[in-house]
């Protein structure tokens, strides 16, 4: 049975034409992989899924179900395929990259100069990349970067959006034009200071 929990965690339980849930609870929005949040009914189960020794087929049957019930009653994501949520999403991708880079340097002795040259070389060529495209957006998809949507809210807690949302401070940084989405900038800011500050997840 441990090739069934092997299998499980190398695949999703459920997947529609715009999300996807993991093994481990989490939502993903098929556009750009972010996490969405998580599929409520099995974060519970998440660890049971993991590391139990015998899994059955009728439990995987379950968690599939369910997983799938629960992404079918989502809305499709009102900033569905739109060229300023490739940005936040390649941004935040970045942020982890770097993340385990830096972990690696600690933990992993095995490491050498050529490793550590490539992998900066490779992080700053995508840092063009990502400026480059920043500053081809249009302008309103521009503004649209500083929109603090509800679902970044509820799903705060996960890595890759906690780095998108936070992130728009470099990303404000990395266009050259500012003018144009100064006000859109503050505002939210402001939002987020706001969110910050009632929200219980900083509490």
């Amino acid at each position: 049975m441990n090739d069934k929990v092997n299998e499980l965690q190398t695949k999703y339980l459920a997947k529609n034409n715009y999300f996807a849930v993991s093994t481990s609870g989490k939502v993903y929005r098929r556009d750009t992989w972010e996490s969405y949040g998580f599929c409520e009914n099995l974060v519970g189960q998440a660890d049971f899924i993991r590391w139990r020794d015998i899994i059955s087929d009728v439990d995987c049957a379950q968690w599939s179900e369910q997983a799938e019930n629960f992404i079918n009653q989502l809305d499709k994501p009102e900033d569905w395929q739109r060229p300023h949520r490739f940005c936040l999403a390649r941004y935040a991708r970045k942020i982890l990259e770097d993340d385990n880079f830096r972990e690696d340097l600690v933990y992993n002795k095995d490491i050498d100069d050529e490793y550590i040259y490539r992998y900066t070389i490779i992080s700053r060529l995508k840092e063009t990349a990502l400026i480059k495209k920043l500053n081809l957006l249009p302008d309103e998809e521009k503004k649209q970067l500083f929109i603090l949507r509800d679902w970044e809210k509820k799903a705060y807690a996960c890595e890759d959006v906690f780095y998108a949302v936070c992130g728009r401070k470099i990303l404000y940084d990395f266009l050259y034009n500012k003018e144009i989405v100064k006000k859109d900038y503050e505002k939210y800011m402001k939002e987020l200071e706001n969110f910050e500050r009632n929200d219980k997840f900083f509490n």
